[in-house]
């Protein structure tokens, strides 16, 4: 009896299977988090790649490209952001801008340099033809917020989360600053649109597969499409 006590137990003991690849086990370590951006946050909304025939490019994808675009046309990175309402007795202390590259280009290492500009403000976030612009003087029609923002150097993203990414110097960030209240400082500019643009120095714009691939807001991750984040302090601006 007892013997065959001893089988049924067999029998009933739970049976654990071990699979030698499972694919909805929990990661042997968690990935680490992005840096947290600090202050206040603006994304850009209806951003686009723009050609040098005044027609979006790049529409309904993830990244952008800035550079050569079937040589001698080429494409900037127009992002449009809606303008915020300031808190009274308050200014933009700093302003500063993030993106990933998701790729560079550099056939013969013949990449040039992309600028950062500010276009002005309009009532929608619309891209205009006249948005496009290349080279290394600097655009009269244009508000320079930071030369070279992106060289043959840039770090290109190596994690979705984490980056690296490219940000604006410490000098940028306060010509951003300058230019955030410039803008708001004119009644009835809240609500409304502030462009910018990211665009190629070479003019005329070489043969050759030269240009940079910014992730767009098409980017379905967390960190990964552009961010402005700004601080505010009390007090008029300086």
């Amino acid at each position: 009896m007892a013997k065959i006590l001893s089988i049924l137990a067999a029998f009933l003991l739970p049976v654990i299977h071990i699979s030698a690849d499972d694919t909805n086990a929990a990661p042997a370590s968690t990935p680490p988090a992005a840096p947290a951006p600090s202050g206040k946050v603006l994304a850009p909304t209806n951003d686009v790649g723009l050609g040098s025939d005044g027609l979006p490019k790049d529409t309904d994808s993830y990244q952008a490209r800035v550079g050569e675009l079937y040589a001698p046309g080429g494409a900037a990175y127009i992002l449009p952001l809606r303008i915020p309402a300031l808190p009274e007795g308050q200014h933009f202390d700093t302003v500063h801008l993030r993106v990933q590259l998701i790729g560079i280009n550099n056939e013969a290492d013949g990449l040039a340099n992309a600028d950062l500009y500010g276009l002005g403000v309009r009532d929608t976030e619309k891209t205009v033809a006249t948005d496009y612009y290349q080279g290394a003087a600097v655009d009269p029609k244009a508000t320079l917020i930071q030369a070279k923002f992106l060289t043959p150097k840039s770090a290109v993203r190596t994690d979705a989360i984490t980056g690296p990414f490219v940000e604006t110097s410490t000098e940028a960030d306060k010509a951003f600053a300058k230019y955030f209240n410039d803008i708001c400082s004119k009644p009835g500019n809240a609500g409304k649109y502030l462009f910018l643009r990211i665009s190629y120095t070479a003019d005329p714009i070489p043969n050759g597969n030269n240009a940079y691939m910014v992730l767009t807001t098409g980017a379905s991750g967390e960190q990964e499409p552009p961010i402005i984040t700004y601080t505010l302090a009390p007090g008029a601006a300086k």
